[in-house]
């Protein structure tokens, strides 16, 4: 309960802008996780350490926590959490402007998607997917992307879902009919 409520806290800090507390935080949910031997949380305060680490501009230590979440979920062969550590590193890098990078970590996300049968993780992947190529200027390949992306949100009946992808779909300087999905 007192790991649960400091990583609340941290997710808190971090959503105020409050970064050395958010990550202190997450650092004590870390040694809390470790010292009842809970690797499953363990893995997820790294993966909020890391997420902490990129809003404050320090790539170096976010991969480095998102490659131990990682590597943590895969030994306890926990697919959802692995999707979510790739998830992580796809954004990292998108950040860092490594596209290419990005890309193939959330193509990992959605193959592990698939294979779960996961919608709502397979829509993130396609919204990460799609950012990616736009960034890249691969506009038609953003396009499908953020149409399924749509797709599965209106499956879903995922209201806020739908307005990211529409909004992802809409942007104008990127497609010309986006002005249909305003």
């Amino acid at each position: 309960a007192a790991s649960s409520a400091l990583s609340s806290l941290g997710h808190v800090y971090t959503a105020i802008g409050d970064y050395p507390n958010a990550l202190a935080s997450h650092k004590q949910c870390v040694l809390l996780a470790k010292q009842s031997k809970d690797e499953l949380s363990e893995a997820r305060e790294l993966g909020n350490m890391g997420a902490v680490y990129i809003a404050m501009g320090d790539f170096e230590n976010a991969v480095q926590c998102h490659e131990q979440h990682l590597r943590i979920a895969k030994e306890l062969g926990n697919k959802r959490e692995e999707a979510r550590a790739y998830s992580n590193l796809g954004s990292a890098y998108h950040y860092r402007r490594n596209f290419d990078k990005a890309m193939s970590y959330h193509n990992h996300v959605l193959e592990l998607a698939q294979e779960l049968d996961e919608k709502a993780i397979e829509m993130r992947a396609y919204a990460g997917l799609g950012h990616a190529a736009r960034c890249m200027q691969d506009l038609e390949r953003a396009k499908q992307y953020h149409e399924q992306q749509l797709n599965i949100a209106e499956n879903l009946k995922d209201r806020a879902a739908e307005g990211r992808a529409s909004s992802n779909l809409g942007k104008k300087e990127s497609f010309p009919e986006g002005v249909r999905y305003h």
